[in-house]
């Protein structure tokens, strides 16, 4: 009896030691909390490796959800780490018949919008499988249906981006837990499927379905894995392996764009592939119309989904029009290497994607539609950054993110609009051929990866051989931007003394490192054009001493500088009288900002800048 008892005992410490160990290893897991921290997200990326995921899902016409079931494989360096997944259930969501390494879990363990596994696991190959269920809403859902009123059909298409993966299904929901991901799915038999990979089989079933097999995807960020479904009208041209995809009822009218929407996509994989010295990352591309898609664009990896009223016009275009849509276009299809192919680690790093997006899809304007100004485009985008900029709610582009739940605050005009100026700038800075020679080795060196802002830094520093600390802080974690003024003195018609100097806008001290270039413009000759670098609050201009005296000097010609550039006396009287003869376009735009800065900041009364403006109005072409 007393043996009894104490073997008893015994069961009962080693029970309670167990669930100590247990309670442990969970506490020990840094940034437990709603969302996902970045301190989960760094913790997992340190024990978690070679993700994959398997699904197999089935969708029914008017189904209130999808079904499936899902294989996580991954390897872990300690089995003494749990192991967590993100999962954020919504109505009618649903996991059960949770297995580990083939182990059946009887209760899982739901904490915080997470599900953490400690029992079972091993050090190296894990397999963890269940089946879900995720919901299908009309709107605010990971997964979407859009209901046609004009023929009945049903499309249905997710958005994961930046972290609702995890409400459609657990995965290890961050950006640097990149996976390969394959799908099965099983849909009505008259709808198609498009996903990041090429379609590998299909058969029909007995009920009017239909099962579809599709190849393993390269290593992809959870937010960048995606399908749509639907009877959707295949649209392509011979030679050209992208296909362009659009709901029943606007095939007729998306025939009729769809050989210049895809001869662009075309041209631009052309141009980035040059560009970054690195051919197109994914097996196969497509191009998806989503009707009153929450984006204009969505860059998952081989298979953009575009916004329908973005690219089929609803009227007769305008010259801006087409060219919005070319650069929407260019923008997503730019993605597929800066964003997917090299993937930000964090999204704090939202800015580096988005702006190098932007900024490429003005290069390839400039490449493919030359007719289209694409750099006045360009500083119409950076005009509404600077309308943020000059305000006391403004950030800098790189903006600490603790939780991923707070990732879709980061969009706006300081990502999208500055920060492609700012790196506009950066070539202007270090010039042309080193700027690209450095992305080039950033894109090698990142390949199907991650990377930092800093891994960029680090590759211009290697191509320029300069070191770029204060120039990276200043443009990119310092908030604002500099109000740059010039001066000049002159005496029997030439400049015998020229000041520019620099403040900042908020009055918050700091000197932005710039690369700028000043014009002087004079009636009867040649403009002199001079680049200047700019380190220090004030600069003077010795080699413009006893040049003759101009009609006016402006600091920004051909808009590579980034802040306000303000017309002294002088220069401003000449511009109110010379601006209709500038012929340069974006000159003239840019000397219409300057003076309605003057204006703001009551240089300038806004009584003569309105009659300027509709004196002029009648003869301006520029329509950007």
């Amino acid at each position: 009896m007393r043996a009894l008892f104490l073997l008893l005992f015994l069961t009962y410490l080693v029970i309670m030691n167990v669930d100590a160990l247990a309670q442990a290893s969970t506490t020990q897991v840094p940034g437990l909390e709603p969302g996902v921290s970045r301190d989960l997200a760094q913790w997992r990326a340190k024990h978690y490796s070679n993700v994959s995921y398997q699904f197999s899902i089935e969708i029914s016409a008017g189904a209130d959800y999808i079904q499936g079931k899902q294989v996580c494989n991954f390897t872990l360096d300690n089995p003494s780490s749990p192991v967590v997944l993100d999962w954020r259930p919504r109505a009618l969501s649903k996991v059960w018949n949770l297995k580990v390494n083939n182990n059946k879990v009887d209760t899982i363990n739901f904490v915080d919008e997470h599900i953490v596994i400690e029992q079972f696991l091993r050090k190296g190959k894990n397999q963890i499988s269940f089946e879900f269920l995720s919901p299908i809403s009309s709107s605010g859902s990971a997964v979407t249906r859009y209901k046609d009123l004009e023929d009945g059909s049903e499309y249905i298409y997710t958005l994961f981006v930046p972290s609702d993966a995890s409400t459609a299904f657990p995965c290890f929901d961050q950006p640097d837990l990149k996976a390969d991901f394959q799908l099965e799915i099983t849909v009505p038999r008259d709808w198609k499927v498009i996903t990041n990979t090429k379609e590998l089989s299909s058969s029909s079933n007995a009920n009017g379905s239909r099962k579809l097999s599709f190849a393993k995807s390269e290593k992809i960020s959870t937010y960048l894995f995606a399908f749509a479904t639907g009877p959707f009208v295949e649209l392509k041209e011979e030679s050209d392996p992208t296909k362009l995809f659009v709901r029943r009822s606007k095939a007729e009218r998306a025939s009729q764009e769809a050989p210049e929407v895809l001869r662009l996509n075309r041209e631009a994989i052309k141009f980035f592939s040059s560009y970054f010295a690195y051919p197109f990352p994914f097996s196969k591309y497509d191009l998806v119309l989503i009707p009153e898609f929450a984006y204009r664009g969505m860059e998952h990896a081989g298979a953009t989904f575009l916004r329908e009223s973005s690219i089929l016009f609803p009227s007769t275009p305008s010259n801006s029009d087409i060219a919005e849509r070319a650069q929407l276009i260019f923008h997503e299809t730019a993605h597929q290497w800066f964003g997917d192919l090299v993937t930000m680690k964090w999204f704090d790093d939202l800015w580096l994607k988005e702006g190098f997006a932007n900024f490429m899809a003005a290069k390839a304007t400039e490449a493919i539609l030359p007719d289209h100004n694409a750099w006045n485009i360009f500083h119409t985008a950076k005009s509404d950054a600077y309308k943020t900029d000059v305000t006391k709610g403004t950030t800098p582009i790189w903006q600490e993110l603790t939780n991923l739940s707070a990732a879709k605050s980061a969009y706006g005009n300081i990502v999208y609009k500055k920060a492609p100026a700012i790196l506009r700038q950066a070539e202007f800075f270090f010039g042309t051929k080193i700027f690209q020679s450095s992305v080039q080795l950033f894109v090698k060196e990142n390949a199907y990866a991650n990377a930092e802002w800093y891994d960029l830094v680090s590759a211009i520093e290697r191509r320029s051989g300069q070191k770029l600390g204060l120039w990276a802080d200043a443009w990119v974690k310092r908030r604002s931007m500099p109000d740059l003024h010039t001066s000049y003195k002159t005496k029997q018609g030439v400049i015998t003394d020229f000041l520019i100097s620099q403040e900042n806008t908020l009055g918050e001290g700091g000197i932005w490192p710039m690369r700028t270039r000043l014009i002087l413009f004079y009636q009867n000759q040649s403009p002199k054009i001079v680049n200047l670098l700019l380190s220090r609050k004030q600069k003077r201009l010795t080699q413009l001493i006893g040049k003759p005296a101009p009609k006016f000097v402006f600091a920004n010609y051909e808009d590579f500088g980034y802040g306000r550039f303000f017309l002294d006396e002088k220069s401003r009287q000449s511009v109110l009288t010379e601006i209709p003869n500038i012929k340069d376009l974006l000159l003239r735009a840019l000397l219409w900002e300057a003076l309605w800065d003057d204006v703001r900041q009551a240089e300038l009364a806004p009584i003569q800048y309105i009659e300027l403006g509709l004196k002029n109005l009648p003869s301006e072409d520029d329509e950007i």
